[in-house]
């Protein structure tokens, strides 16, 4: 191979490279199927009775921390249940949680 032949194919050979790289990312970050139907850290349920923390002012939507994850929640009876109040898990619709206040008032520090 001649020199005016060599920095032709080291180009190529870059370019081809690049495509490579390219494609194999573009496949490592395709979701997959099911992959909606997951919440936080690849769980879909949380057990009845699971206890947790209202980050957010349920009215009578909005979030909380229940298993170290945020959650989107709905309160039980659509009361109105403020941040930091402890909640329990009542039921489940999809992907949003039914919570109810404990019947002890306390709140947690945040």
């Amino acid at each position: 191979m001649t020199t005016d032949q060599i920095i032709p194919a080291a180009i190529i050979i870059v370019v081809l490279i690049l495509v490579v790289v390219g494609v194999s990312r573009a496949v490592m970050r395709r979701r997959g199927q099911n992959e909606d139907a997951f919440g936080a850290g690849g769980t879909s349920k949380v057990p009845l009775g699971t206890e947790g923390v209202a980050k957010t002012v349920l009215d009578p939507s909005g979030v909380v921390l229940v298993v170290g994850e945020q959650w989107t929640a709905t309160s039980q009876d659509g009361a109105q249940i403020a941040p930091g109040v402890r909640v329990h898990v009542v039921g489940q619709d999809g992907l949003t949680l039914i919570v109810a206040a404990d019947s002890n008032p306390d709140q947690l520090g945040e």
